[in-house]
């Protein structure tokens, strides 16, 4: 079954990539279909709808039963039997307000498959601009050429400490996200070295940045499940911390729940290394109780 799902990944990433293409060529792909439920940031657009039509195709197309869970309000889809084999959690196209004002940056789409015990199984997150893909196989993660065929394994970094070198990460293009954000952390990050970087965006495709060493963590309040389930196993699997935290800085580890792509998590540490996670959990806990 694995290889039969890894066929699929492939497939899916590389027809994702030519149908965005050809719908921006178009001019298509922007008229807007609603909000997004629980998220006044976002806005539900044509392009969103695409990657959940490719995906269905071509699970109808080996004859499988899953359910797949994806963003929109009505984002629960079932196709075969009852019994699914499977879930998939999907965010067809994450950069949608950047298509929906014409930037030509950052357009990804994420898939994850599960098993029917919520085991994460395989990821493919879709860098659709560059052409390229971040895979999960069974000997690792790979990053993939669509031009060229060429595979590159990948590994996160090693990093253990806030020194000249990291590379922090969190989505605060939206007042829903940042004021919390600075609130906590916006002493640590005005502290940064000044060649420390803060990666200004996040969802779903950051965790093929955590899992090919580009950032080394990613601090998300309020993160909708959505943006988390489609690709956090691709950082998961190579050993990356993906942790829920509490107040108190106990904290568990992030697990996909079936049907909940619309809840929230309260605060979301993603690292490259426990002791990363760990730093930052004591950043936390001592802001809050000041």
């Amino acid at each position: 079954m694995e290889k039969v799902l890894e066929t699929i990944l492939i497939n899916y990433s590389e027809e994702i990539i030519k149908q965005v293409k050809k719908e921006a060529i178009m001019g298509r792909g922007r008229e807007i279909l609603g909000g997004v439920i629980n998220r006044p940031e976002d806005t539900e657009i044509g392009i969103d709808k695409l990657g959940e039509k490719i995906i269905e195709k071509i699970i109808k197309k080996y004859n499988l039963n899953t359910t797949i869970f994806s963003e929109p309000e009505d984002g629960t889809i079932k196709i075969g039997d009852d019994v699914s084999d499977f879930y998939i959690s999907i965010d067809p196209f994450d950069g949608s307000l950047f298509y929906l004002r014409g930037f030509e940056s950052n357009w990804f789409s994420a898939l994850s498959f599960y098993d029917k015990n919520k085991i994460p199984l395989l990821t493919s997150i879709v860098d659709i601009l560059n052409e390229k893909y971040y895979i999960t196989k069974r000997d690792g993660n790979y990053l993939v050429s669509v031009n060229t065929g060429e595979e590159r394994k990948i590994f996160p970094s090693t990093k253990e400490h806030i020194d000249d070198s990291v590379v922090l990460a969190s989505y605060i293009m939206s007042s829903q996200y940042s004021k919390k954000f600075f609130n906590i952390f916006g002493d640590l990050i005005l502290n940064l070295h000044p060649k420390a970087l803060l990666y200004p965006n996040g969802g779903s495709y950051i965790y093929a940045y955590l899992a090919s060493g580009l950032v080394d963590a990613y601090i998300m309040f309020d993160e909708p499940r959505s943006e988390i389930d489609p690709g956090f196993p691709i950082a998961k699997r190579i050993g990356c911390e993906i942790v829920s935290i509490n107040e108190n800085g106990s904290f568990e580890d992030y697990n996909f729940l079936p049907g909940h792509q619309h809840d929230k998590v309260d605060l979301l540490i993603a690292t490259s290394t426990s002791k990363l996670r760990d730093i930052l959990i004591k950043h936390y806990v001592n802001k809050i109780k000041r």
